[in-house]
C-alpha cells in the first residue's frame, strides 16, 4: 500500500469511529428516562397529590419529554416501607415517604420526624439548609437513596379519636395507629399509648371494626382519607410537624445527564415550597370541612406536659448518633 493510500485509510478509520462515537452519544444525551411515581395519598385533592401532577408536569415540559413521571396513588405500588426498599435496590420510582420512614435507613433521620422537634418554620429552614442536614443526606445517598424533595410541608399532625386527649394520663393504654417508624412508635409508648404500625391504606377499616381506637395524622390526610367518617374527636396534640421527603435511586439519579440532574434538584426545590404553600392554604378549609361533619375539636391540650413526656423517645430509638439531636436542636437555633 502506497504512502498516500495508508493516509487516506487511516484517516477514513478515525472518521468513521468518531462518526460511531457521536452517533452512541447523541442517543444517549436524548434518551428518555420514565418513572414511577409513589404515595400513600389517594385523594387528587390532598396538596401532596396536586404538588405530585405539577412537579411530573413541569419536569417534562422543562426537559422537553426527556423525564416522564407516572403517577402511582393509594399504595398502588406497595407500602411506603416496600417502596422505599425498592428504590434503595435501584428501582427506577420515585416516593413521596418522610424522614420517619427513611430512618431505617439512616436512623438519625428519624430525629427530624420526632415529637415537637421544630419550635418554628424558620428554625426547619435552618435545619435544611445546615451541614448537620447535608450530612444526614449524604449518608441516606451512599445508602442507595438521592433526596429530590426535602422541605415540603405535609402537615401538623393531631389525634383522632373517640374521646378527648388533653393531656398524656388521657391517652393511657390507648391502642392508636402510627406509621411504621421507630421515632413515632417510641414517642406514643413513651405518651401512655400502645401505637400499632400499619399502611395508611388499613387505617380507615381497623377504625371501623375497632382494631386501634384512634390515629394520628395532618389534616389533609385526615379527610383525605375521611376517617372522620369513623372517630369524631380531634385533639390538637400537634405532636409532629411533617416534611415530605421525595427520593429516588442514587444510581439512577447519577446515570442522568447532568442538564437532567440539575433539573430535577431544581424543580424539587420548587415542589417542597409549592407543598408548603398548599397545605398552609388548606388547613384552614380542611377542618371547617371536619367541622361541618361533626368533628369535636380539643384545643386546651396540654402540649407542654406532651412535649416533656415524648422527649424520651428521642434517646430510645435505635442506632442514633450519641449526641446528634442536640446537634439538630443547635442547627435549627444559631
Amino acid at each position: 500500500m502506497t504512502s498516500r493510500r495508508r493516509v487516506v485509510s487511516t484517516l477514513s478509520f478515525l472518521a468513521a469511529g468518531l462518526a460511531l462515537a457521536l452517533g452512541a452519544a447523541a442517543p444517549a444525551a436524548a434518551q428518555n428516562h420514565s418513572l414511577r411515581f409513589s404515595t400513600s395519598q389517594a385523594n387528587p385533592n390532598e396538596p401532596v397529590v396536586k404538588v405530585m401532577h405539577s412537579f411530573a408536569a413541569r419536569l417534562k415540559e422543562r426537559s422537553g419529554g426527556r423525564i416522564t413521571l407516572n403517577i402511582f396513588t393509594g399504595d398502588q405500588l406497595g407500602p411506603q416501607k416496600k417502596v422505599n426498599e425498592m428504590i434503595k435496590g435501584g428501582a427506577r420510582v420515585m416516593s413521596v415517604t418522610d424522614y420517619g420512614q427513611l430512618s431505617q435507613f439512616v436512623p438519625d433521620l428519624g430525629i427530624l420526624a420526632g415529637p415537637y422537634l421544630y419550635g418554628s418554620a424558620d428554625e426547619a429552614k435552618k435545619l435544611f439548609a445546615s451541614d448537620v442536614f447535608k450530612d444526614m443526606s449524604g449518608r441516606l445517598e451512599q445508602q442507595g437513596m438521592k433526596l429530590i424533595v426535602s422541605d415540603g410541608l405535609f402537615g401538623v399532625r393531631h389525634l383522632l379519636g373517640s374521646k378527648p386527649v388533653r393531656t398524656p394520663a388521657d391517652m393511657a393504654g390507648m391502642t392508636l395507629r402510627v406509621p411504621p417508624s421507630p421515632i413515632m412508635l417510641e414517642t406514643f409508648t413513651a405518651l401512655g399509648g400502645r401505637p400499632t404500625a400499619l399502611p395508611w391504606g388499613e387505617v380507615y377499616n381497623a377504625l371501623q371494626t375497632n382494631v386501634v381506637d384512634a390515629a394520628e395524622a395532618n389534616y389533609g390526610s385526615l379527610v383525605g382519607s375521611k376517617l372522620y367518617e369513623v372517630r369524631k374527636v380531634l385533639s390538637t396534640t400537634a405532636h409532629q410537624t411533617m416534611y415530605v421527603a421525595v427520593v429516588t435511586s442514587t444510581d439512577f439519579f447519577k446515570s442522568l445527564p447532568a442538564d437532567l440532574q440539575t433539573l430535577l434538584l431544581d424543580e424539587g426545590k420548587r415542589a417542597g415550597a409549592e407543598l408548603t404553600q398548599l397545605t398552609l392554604a388548606s388547613d384552614a378549609a380542611y377542618a371547617d370541612e371536619m367541622k361541618k361533619a361533626g368533628v369535636q375539636f380539643v384545643t386546651d391540650v396540654d402540649h407542654k406536659a406532651f412535649a416533656e413526656k415524648a422527649k424520651v423517645a428521642y434517646a430510645k430509638v435505635p442506632g442514633l448518633t450519641p449526641g446528634m439531636y442536640d446537634k439538630v436542636r443547635a442547627a435549627m437555633t444559631r
